[in-house]
């Protein structure tokens, strides 16, 4: 059997759809055979084996998935986002060669001067269908890459379904990529860091200076982390929201680096309450 993959302005789409296991996209890639049918077609077409049917089908989305995330991270950088930055690893090359080795795929010219990437039909061995399967995934792969929407694919980060932007990215993504149905979870990362930049250094300020004003002479981590958040909430701003013990124990390196001796201990009378820095004891 033969399946012709050359271009069409439906290759996206049908790309994006195989991507998102719409499997009505996706190549048939197993014998069929015919069962009778009402008319007026008396006959219909069905997978011989349902279950090879379907493990071929998923093998297909599988790879292609693997493709796609591949080049996804390629442009991203823990939560950033860059996919004018994007570009083919060497694994990703080595696959795509050895398949453009083994098919020649042509390029040819239309009547504006641009150059066109033409499939060559793919001949599909019944009798090996999961290695068709991942072929079959690579050619829709590479004509995914002949289009406008190479910079355009984006994976939710919350229900991991793979998109298109409706425009091409001027730059990089922050905070995450989400799509129409998720977007809000990246506004509301964006809104909430905002807010707690300032939020945290306050607090780290307060609790830096709070610690060394813990006025018992021996360290005791537990009852000293609980008594500087006591302290940081009396004096903290009333639009802030009030910390507790495993806060200052979480943060604890980045309050030393806020005082002269790191967590330094220095004995003050019992009843010393937490002053601002320039005032004194």
């Amino acid at each position: 059997m033969r399946v012709d993959y050359s271009f069409t302005p439906d290759a996206p789409w049908q790309f994006l759809m195989a991507l998102n296991a719409s499997y009505m996209f996706i190549p048939q890639l197993t014998e069929l055979e015919r069962i009778p049918a009402p008319p007026p077609l008396n006959y219909s077409w069905r997978p011989k084996d349902n279950a090879l049917d379907q493990e071929v089908r998923e093998a297909c989305v599988s790879h292609l998935r693997r493709l796609a995330d591949e080049w996804i991270n390629s442009g991203r950088w823990g939560d950033v986002d860059s996919p004018l930055e994007r570009e083919l690893n060497s694994e990703l090359r080595w696959i795509l060669n050895v398949w453009a080795g083994a098919n020649k795929p042509d390029i040819t010219f239309d009547k504006s001067g641009n150059t066109v990437l033409q499939m060559p039909p793919i001949e599909i061995d019944y009798k090996s269908p999961v290695a068709a399967a991942k072929n079959a995934a690579v050619l829709l792969f590479g004509v995914f890459l002949d289009t406008p929407f190479r910079s355009r694919l984006f994976k939710c980060q919350q229900c991991k379904i793979y998109y298109y932007t409706e425009r091409k990215p001027r730059g990089p993504i922050k905070y995450g990529t989400y799509c129409s149905l998720h977007r809000h979870a990246a506004s509301a990362r964006r809104s909430n860091e905002q807010r707690r930049g300032p939020e945290h250094e306050r607090k780290l300020d307060l609790a830096a200076q709070c610690w060394k004003r813990w006025p018992k002479r021996m360290t005791d981590k537990g009852q000293q982390a609980e008594w500087v958040a006591a302290e940081v909430n009396r004096r903290l701003d009333r639009v802030y929201s009030e910390i507790k013990r495993n806060w200052v124990t979480r943060n604890r390196a980045a309050i030393a680096s806020r005082t002269p001796q790191g967590l330094f201990i220095r004995p003050v009378p019992a009843d010393a309450r937490c002053r601002p820095a320039t005032g004194e004891i």
